[in-house]
């Protein structure tokens, strides 16, 4: 959280990439000169399959710039930094809408702890900042750490935490869905949430990643 100098201008903060000090108004974690070195990364190979996922897109690869910049919206409270994101990967992200026409857009739940001491879900925010409109479809029971602590078969364990809110099923026959999320390591989040959907009727289920692992 940027102090009450920084918001005015006042007091530098120090760039988690690059080390540069700068006047963060809106966020003191990573510089403009950095935020605007993001572009998307080509080629990427998409030979490798997620289950019951029909394509997907990533817009780089967790590295450098966009690896601090995930981090930090990951264990800091900034809404800022988020809507910076989405404003970054807009362009990208609305091709591959205008690709697949998805009918509904979505995101990974954090677990109740999680989103109390965060105060809210970076990824729903990186959508905001994208200006594409999401709705809030799963839930999530069980307190598992944030699965970039977690090995293969603990991320295995912990997706069953996932569940589809009661509400909205009815909302999901034959619809094409997409699924936003920051992060690709192993898929076995985006499995998991487009195994449930598929479940109650969706058509057709797409992913996109703002980074992959390497």
């Amino acid at each position: 959280m940027i102090g009450f100098l920084q918001r005015l201008g006042l007091a530098k903060a120090v760039c988690l990439n690059c080390g540069k000090c700068f006047y963060g108004k809106e966020q003191g974690y990573i510089c403009e000169d950095c935020l605007t070195s993001l572009k998307p990364h080509h080629p990427l190979d998409y030979s490798r399959r997620i289950p019951y996922i029909s394509s997907y897109r990533i817009f780089a690869l967790y590295e450098g710039v966009l690896r601090q910049t995930l981090i930090a919206l990951k264990f800091q409270p900034s809404k800022a930094l988020a809507i910076n994101l989405g404003t970054i990967i807009k362009d990208h992200l609305f091709e591959y809408l205008e690709e697949i026409k998805p009918d509904l857009i979505t995101f990974p739940p954090l677990n109740i702890r999680r989103l109390w001491s965060r105060g809210f879900n970076h990824a729903e925010w990186i959508l905001k900042g994208a200006g594409v409109p999401a709705v809030s479809l799963f839930k999530r029971h069980g307190f598992s750490p944030p699965m970039a602590r977690l090995n293969r078969e603990e991320r295995q364990r912990a997706v069953k935490e996932y569940r589809l809110k009661k509400e909205c099923m009815d909302l999901l026959e034959d619809k094409i869905v997409l699924l936003f999320d920051d992060l690709l390591t192993t898929g076995a989040t985006a499995q998991r949430l487009a195994e449930l959907l598929l479940s109650v009727g969706a058509r057709e289920v797409h992913a996109y990643f703002v980074a992959r692992e390497q």
